[in-house]
């Protein structure tokens, strides 16, 4: 590497690397939204099929499905995810003390 090119490690969560408002929310729906997609591709269900499944229109499927989730809230990837027969289970604990902030997680089991 020359002493000229830069590189910065990565933080796990490239919404805080890139210095967005709500990193942490960002990420979740964003890996939320991953899942969906992934539901729908496995049922090999069109946009179309999907959207009156989910009671949406197609366009924003499709958004949802290529990350474009601006308008799109956390509580209704949830609620799309429960009307794709997941569960959805949230739990709140004490952050451990070694760590400076609390933080949001999603674990898709």
């Amino acid at each position: 590497m020359s002493a000229q090119e830069k590189y910065m490690e990565s933080s796990g969560n490239i919404f805080k690397d890139l210095g967005f408002k709500q990193p942490e929310e960002m990420q979740a729906k964003a890996q939320i939204a991953y899942h969906i997609s992934q539901i729908i591709r496995h049922r090999h269900m069109t946009q179309k099929e999907a959207a009156a499944e989910l009671g949406l229109t197609q366009p924003k499927i499709s958004n949802i499905m290529a990350g474009r989730l601006d308008g799109v809230s956390l509580e209704k990837l949830m609620l799309l995810m429960m009307k794709l027969n997941r569960d959805v289970e949230i739990v709140i604990k004490k952050k451990p003390r070694t760590r400076k902030h609390a933080h949001l997680n999603v674990v898709y089991a």
